[in-house]
Formats: structure tokens, sequence, C-alpha cells
């Protein structure tokens, strides 16, 4: 990604009176309309002879607009998607230039940002540098969370207290093998914290265990243990687990002789008055010299005691302050049909008012990317708890499928068209097409005279290369156009992708 490479500057000598706007003809009604909003600023519109603005050039707007009177004119605002180096037309009119928003509806942040003195690009749109300007303060803020916690103990790992900070641990499934579980912390080790590797109710296999521990651990990853057997539990920690997954009151006696070796997450065995057993068990264990202590609730499903579970949590806080809180988010996320995104950010604001600094997840099917999606929600949290607002607009978010704003559509009234009903296809004799997510590329196997497989990350780029190498008729490179489309969008979401299947349900 290119952002990298944008030298951000500040000039704080403007003093922006009077700016020209450029566009072309269909957008000319939207820019006029937005151009009344921007503040302070006297903003002309100039619609060239150019139906879409955002194919046209630096060089055809150069030449549309260098015989015209500029010279009052403090800045000239191209829209944010034309091609090329608008210097040019800098150095020709002596006027500054500068790309504008992807979008017409958002220029009035073009002024906002050089009002606060912030020098726009000729090369990049605006949205790329006001997005890096806000991406470098959430990540100065979270770094500042980070030098700033309170920590309640080390690990491996600064445990938090309370949050923020917030700590991602991601279980991993007991079934997989070492090789299975190599491949998933490579995946994800960007924004997981702590892996707890699981084991099966009635595993009782020790080589196994310490198998999967010690190679999980050479993996340069900080490592957990999560097992019913005190046996493997203390095997696990003597083999390098830094966290032992779950100490209650049946087991606890048995793990008195590596109190002080790991981290213990003190979950109750028996789900009535589960805050109180936690309570109770806590303030044994640390009578027995466990030190290191977090302590879980354990979440229950929606509409099985969810709402009781929360009230527990916070029991817990108020009796135990000065133990850190742990929360499991998949007995939410998995058992409610719904995408894991939207709950995986709510539950973890609702972690931060109850002050649970470690969040658990696992994933599987439509929880997969969970720990991410936890990731980003909780620097959208941490954010907002030190800035003491609601978690939006802050430069980081987890909108996903959904836009924040919609747009005003254009309002062009449509004359002498064409109403098109559902169309057969026809049969193209060049020959047909298969198209799949293989190993997280796009590819395309073209069956005709000769076959021929292409493989590719840009949808665009392997139907160019399609059509330069085979004669198709115009209908089947427009679906074959449709459903290359549809497999960089399944790729990029990490969905299914199957040929001729939607990849969405229609929002009614």
């Amino acid at each position: 990604m290119y952002l990298e490479y944008i030298d951000l500057k500040v000039n704080y000598s403007w003093n922006i009176v009077k700016a020209l706007l450029i566009t072309g003809k269909l957008a000319y009604p939207i820019v006029k309309e937005v151009a009344k909003k921007i503040k302070n600023v006297k903003a002309e519109v100039k619609a060239l002879n150019y139906p879409v603005a955002s194919l046209m050039s630096v060089q055809y707007i150069l030449e549309n607009i260098k015989n015209d009177n500029l010279k009052d004119f403090d800045i000239i605002v191209l829209p944010g998607l034309v091609f090329g180096d608008a210097k040019i037309i800098e150095e020709e009119t002596g006027i500054k230039t500068v790309k504008g928003t992807e979008n017409a509806w958002d220029l009035p942040l073009v002024f906002d940002a050089l009002n606060q003195g912030i020098e726009l690009s000729t090369v990049y749109p605006a949205d790329k540098i006001l997005g890096k300007i806000r991406t470098e303060k959430v990540l100065k803020t979270l770094e500042e969370i980070e030098e700033k916690q309170e920590v309640a103990f080390e690990q491996g790992i600064k445990i938090p207290l309370r949050p923020p900070p917030f700590r991602v641990f991601l279980e991993l499934d007991p079934t997989w093998s070492i090789e299975r579980i190599l491949e998933e912390i490579e995946r994800t080790k960007e924004f997981v914290d702590i892996y707890v590797i699981g084991f099966p109710v009635g595993h009782d296999d020790l080589d196994d265990v310490r198998n999967k521990i010690r190679k999980a651990k050479d993996s340069g990853v900080i490592v957990g243990i999560d097992s019913d057997s005190p046996r493997e539990m203390i095997e696990g920690i003597k083999e390098g687990a830094d966290f032992v997954f779950n100490i209650n009151e049946v087991n606890y006696k048995k793990l008195e002789e590596v109190k002080n070796k790991a981290a213990f997450v003190v979950a109750p065995f028996n789900v009535e008055n589960k805050s109180e057993i936690v309570i109770k068990l806590t303030k044994i264990l640390s009578s027995k010299g466990f030190t290191k202590l977090i302590l879980d609730a354990v979440l229950s499903p929606p509409l099985q005691g969810m709402v009781d579970s929360f009230i527990e949590y916070k029991r817990i806080r108020e009796a135990l302050p000065q133990y850190p809180l742990l929360m499991g988010t998949l007995n939410v996320t998995e058992l409610v049909d719904a995408d894991s995104h939207g709950m995986n950010a709510l539950l973890t604001a609702i972690a931060g008012e109850l002050g649970i600094s470690c969040l658990l997840t696992m994933e599987k099917g439509k929880t997969r990317w969970s720990s991410w999606e936890i990731k980003e929600a909780s620097k959208m949290v941490s954010v907002s708890l030190i800035q003491k607002r609601a978690p939006k607009d802050l430069g980081v978010d987890l909108l996903i499928l959904k836009d924040k704003v919609r747009y005003k559509e254009e309002e062009e009234e449509l004359k002498d068209f064409i109403t098109v009903e559902h169309n057969e296809p026809e049969m193209d004799s060049a020959g047909f097409a298969k198209i799949s997510l293989v190993n997280g590329k796009i590819a395309l196997t073209f069956y005709g005279k000769d076959k021929i497989t292409l493989v590719g990350d840009e949808a665009l780029s392997i139907g160019r290369e399609l059509v330069k190498r085979v004669n198709i008729s115009k209908q089947h490179a427009v679906y074959i156009g449709y459903e290359l489309a549809k497999a960089e969008i399944a790729r990029n979401l990490d969905k299914n992708y199957i040929q001729d299947i939607p990849l969405f349900k229609k929002i009614h």
C-alpha cells in the first residue's frame, strides 16, 4: 500500500479565500451542492465537458482551464481520482493545486485539513493523506496507553489490571495437529497476544502435550494450555506454557506445586453462583501463594443467562479490584446467527465498561478472524476510554459491510431508457470457464480449443489476460467479469465462493 511513502507536511500559512473546484458533467450537481457547505471559503465549481470526473487526466484539465481567468483563486482542487500529477497545473497557472477526495460529498474535509495547516498532495487523493493522519494519531495514542497502563503482573507479556489496553487470547482447536496449529499461529500472530493450546476432555497423552506446547512456544509466541487434566496442565507448564485454563474449585489443590510457575485463569466449575465461587476461590488461592491470577465469571450464551453473566463480572470487579478479569466471547458470537464483527465490537465495549482487560476467542466457521476483529475493537475501545467518548470517528473502525454515511444518489432524470428483465445467456462456442479460489488466489480455468489456467489477486487483471488470449463472446466476457468480481470480493472477505451462487442475501 502506497500510504507509507506519503510525506506529510504542515503549512500554517494557508489563507484560502477563493477556491476552484474542478469536476465533470455528471458530478456537477453534487459538487455544486457540496460547495455551499464549505465554510469560510468562496468555492466556485467548473464542470468540464467530460462525463465522469475520475476518468479525466490532469493534462486534459490543464488544457481546458489554462486560458481561463484564474488570478483570483487561491487554490484549485481536482477530483481525487484523476490520472496524473497535478503539479503541472500548479506550474502552468501559478496557483496551488491539489487532489481532493475520492467522493465529492467529502470535499469539506479537504478544506478542514487545509485550515489545520495540512498540505495535501498533487499525486494522491486527499482521503489517503487524511486517513494516514488519523491512523498515526490512533497509533500514537495506543503507544501512550501501553506505556501508561496499570500492570497487574507480567508473564511473558504485561497483563493490564483493567483496560485500556486489552489482551487478546486465541484458543486453538483441540483436534488440530501441530502442523495446523503452527499454520494458524502464522496467520494470526499480528493481532493475537496469547495462544491457548486446547486439549479435548478426557485427553491423556503427555507426549502430545509436550510436543504441541514446545513447538508452539518455539514459534516465538506466548502460549497457554487449556485442559481438564491437572496432570496435563503441570506438564504444559514444564514445557513453557505461561497461562493455564482453568483453575477451579475442583482441581486447585492439585496445582499448588506449580503455583508460581504460570498465570492461572480462575473460573467456576459449577454454573450456579459463579461470582461467589470465583471470589471465594481467589481468596483461597491467594492465601496459598498463587500470585498471578486472572478471574473469569464465564459468559453465558444469549437468552441463557448472558445478562446475568455481565452482572457476575461486575460483582467480581467490585469485590476484587486488585485482579485482572478475562471474558470469553465465543458463547455469544458462535451462538447467534449474525456476523461476528459487530458482536465482537459490542462485547469489547462491554468489557471496557466492566474493567475486563483480557478477551478470549476461538476461530471456527463464521467466527474466523474474530481475533482480528477483537484486536481492532480493542483499539477503538481503548482510545474511547482514554478520551471519554463513544467508539466512533476515531480513525479505526469495524465498518466492513455497511457504509457509515449514505451518499445522496445522483438525481439525474433518465430518459429514453430500456427496461431490462431477466436475460438468458447465449452459449459461447469458444468454450466455458471455471472460476474458484485456490490457496487465497483467484483461479480461472478456460476449457476451449486449448485449456488455459490463470491465477492472480486482481479479478480485473485476470479478465483482461483472458480476453487477450481467448476470443470469447461479448456476453461470455460480461459473465466471466461478473463472476471474477464475486470471487475477489469473497476472497477479500474470506467468504465461500461458489460460481453462479450469490455471495450475499439481499437486504429486504
